[in-house]
């Protein structure tokens, strides 16, 4: 796997995992969500922002 593929998936990462927050602020203030869902679903967007940007600084 080349640099620049590894530059791309790891933008991607960081791209899924703030959609993810951003949704799941909107549809818990929409009440669509409840609390323990809202918890979960950031867990999950910190993880993807956390490993895409520690793949983009590794690489730097």
């Amino acid at each position: 796997m080349t640099s620049r593929a590894k530059a791309k998936i790891s933008e991607v990462l960081v791209i899924l995992g703030t959609v993810l927050f951003v949704s799941g602020t909107m549809w818990y203030l929409r009440g669509e969500l409840l609390s323990e869902q809202i918890l979960g679903i950031g867990a999950l967007a910190l993880i993807f922002v956390g490993v895409g940007a520690s793949t983009t600084k590794a690489k730097q």
